[in-house]
């Protein structure tokens, strides 16, 4: 079945491959193992990683995979070893991967990055998506800082797991949606926590672009 990380295609631009003196490695060849191991690794000849391709690739007259484009799974990094039409090996590069498919199966350990369970006095830092706060027992309003838009680079999501109010409260002269100086995250219930996802909107503006359980 298709595979939900469409596949990259090999890094090297229009896939062909020359010899040391320029000229196109006709009758070459390309072998792929799994990085940092002697283990053969599959290449695909469609983004969808359905169709294998032999392993070795061989290299047509114009020194391209006879099969067409080359895909990489996501599943880990290449070496590959290209050879000539003699069999002679001529460099090997270690390692390379698919990145965009690596990010993406990676995604969700990503945004769940960050603080939990902080408390009210918390700055939020630059690294945090996730950011749980235990309100319960503390201060009232629980009192949550937003780092400066200037210095923020991915959106950051406040989720109150506790029994009071928290204030997301901004940094300098930013605001939220423009006018705000903080928001008002109500309190946690037995199967509510309230939250929200903020992104910042440069020079000096949050916005809000989802919550649940407000």
């Amino acid at each position: 079945m298709p595979t939900l990380n469409p596949l990259a295609v090999l890094p090297w631009v229009d896939q062909q491959w020359c010899d040391a003196d320029g000229a196109p490695l006709i009758g070459g060849s390309l072998e792929f193992f799994i990085v940092g191991t002697s283990t053969p690794a599959a290449v695909f000849s469609d983004a969808d990683g359905i169709n294998a391709m032999t392993n070795p690739v061989i290299l047509d007259g114009s020194g391209r995979p006879e099969a067409g484009m080359i895909y990489l799974s996501s599943a880990h990094g290449y070496k590959v070893i290209v050879r000539d039409v003699n069999d002679v090996e001529l460099y090997t590069r270690d390692s390379f991967e698919d990145i965009g498919a690596v990010f993406a199966a990676n995604l969700g350990i990503v945004l769940s990055e960050g603080s939990k369970a902080v408390v009210s006095g918390y700055q939020i830092l630059v690294s945090d998506r996730l950011i749980t706060v235990d309100s319960t027992g503390g201060p009232d309003p629980c009192v949550i800082t937003l780092l400066p838009v200037a210095d923020a680079t991915q959106p950051i999501t406040v989720k109150n797991s506790g029994t009071v109010i928290v204030n997301i409260t901004v940094s300098g002269v930013d605001a939220i949606d423009f006018n705000g100086s903080f928001f008002a995250l109500p309190a946690a219930t037995a199967f509510n926590m309230p939250t929200i996802t903020l992104v910042p909107y440069p020079p000096s503006d949050w916005f809000i672009t989802a919550s649940y359980g407000l």
